[in-house]
């Protein structure tokens, strides 16, 4: 439920970002250079969050697997 909620979030972020970008009243290159970056941002803090995601995960794997030595 909450990486449902995470993704709904960001992918909100993003089409707002982008959106409002567009409408911005700017040059092309410029309005295209500020979509990219914020993109580019974006997948930053994505993978951020996925690597912390992989890290709890392995976490309770391996706790998981010290509790079925026991």
């Amino acid at each position: 439920m909450k990486a449902n909620t995470f993704f709904a979030f960001v992918t909100g972020l993003a089409a707002g970002a982008v959106l409002g970008l567009l409408f911005a009243p700017e040059k092309g290159e410029k309005t295209r250079d500020q979509i990219r970056k914020s993109a580019e941002d974006g997948l930053d803090k994505l993978r951020g969050a996925l690597e912390k995601v992989e890290e709890e995960v392995e976490g309770l794997a391996d706790g998981l697997a010290a509790e079925s030595d026991e």
